[in-house]
């Protein structure tokens, strides 16, 4: 409760400078110099192809239930069964390790999310709109700290997401598809039973500690990044937005991609609730051998 009053507070004093600095000489030359965005190269796509937008909802699906049982995970939480994988369709020279039932659905969500990744990924190179999320021009960096400032003081910059986004929104798209994801799979698969034992270190990248640590900071930055991106698609015109994403649409007037997206919300909270323990011992039973534990005692 003290952290969240602390931050609060200094949000406050962090918007009141903001607002401050905006009114000043310096500020107003700045924001006029760097408006908060640069258009992309020439030729680059505009819009919302259906793929993209399937592709946000299945990441944001499978993230809720990455970052649920990594939590798990991380609270040590006692798991109800451990699962042991059949070495039927997947041969391995050594027995298949004996998981507990939070690692083992982190391991399968966190499979379906790479996948949809890969998808997602490969589609964006081959049509071009990568050149939407990766800085191409120095000019992004003094671009995309105006457009912080322009947000922080409570005074948007201007919204074109349909033709490009602003300076800021490339910089934190760009580094969470192309550095964040790679990170948490990259320390994901050395805290992993498959990583080999010889590539193990006690120090540096490829130690425990360091993994770990690094595989935690990714989890709190998806975390964080989703409230804020959540918050500001339903503030800087929530119908424009959702229509764009969850329709392919650049309209300001439709209920409709609101209401896809009121659908998906519910959709997700539906599963969360199905699709607790008993539900993913139920799903590991038809895939792998399980063993269910006794009920902790009280």
């Amino acid at each position: 409760m003290v952290a969240v009053v602390a931050a609060l507070v200094l949000l406050a004093v962090a918007i009141a400078v903001a607002r401050w600095w905006r009114e000043t000489g310096a500020g107003t030359q700045f924001i006029e110099a760097y408006p908060g965005s640069a258009a992309p190269p020439p030729g680059t796509p505009t819009g919302f192809p259906a793929w993209l937008s399937w592709a946000h909802a299945l990441n944001a699906f499978f993230l809720l239930f990455i970052v649920s049982s990594a939590l798990h995970l991380r609270a040590g939480t006692r798991p109800p069964a451990f699962v042991t994988r059949r070495n039927r369709w997947l041969r391995t020279r050594t027995a298949p390790k004996r998981l507990g039932l939070h690692t083992w659905w982190h391991l399968v969500v966190v499979t379906l999310w790479i996948t949809t990744g890969l998808v997602y990924v490969t589609l964006l190179l081959v049509s071009g709109h990568w050149a939407r999320i990766v800085p191409t021009e120095w000019s992004i960096i003094p671009n995309a700290i105006s457009a912080g400032l322009q947000y922080l003081s409570l005074d948007w910059p201007e919204h074109t997401s349909w033709a490009y986004y602003n300076a800021l929104q490339v910089v934190f798209y760009g580094a969470t598809v192309f550095v964040a994801a790679p990170l948490a799979l990259a320390t994901g698969l050395r805290l992993s039973p498959v990583w080999p034992q010889r590539w193990m270190r006690n120090h540096g990248p490829l130690s425990d500690a360091w993994a770990r640590q690094t595989h935690s900071l990714v989890l709190w930055f998806y975390l964080a990044f989703t409230v804020v991106h959540v918050g500001l698609v339903l503030l800087t015109g929530a119908r424009r937005n959702l229509n764009a994403m969850y329709l392919g649409v650049d309209d300001a007037e439709s209920w409709l991609g609101a209401i896809v997206f009121a659908a998906s919300v519910v959709v997700m909270a539906v599963a969360w609730v199905v699709l607790r323990p008993p539900a993913q011992v139920a799903i590991a039973e038809r895939v792998a051998d399980v063993r269910r534990m006794p009920a902790a005692p009280r």
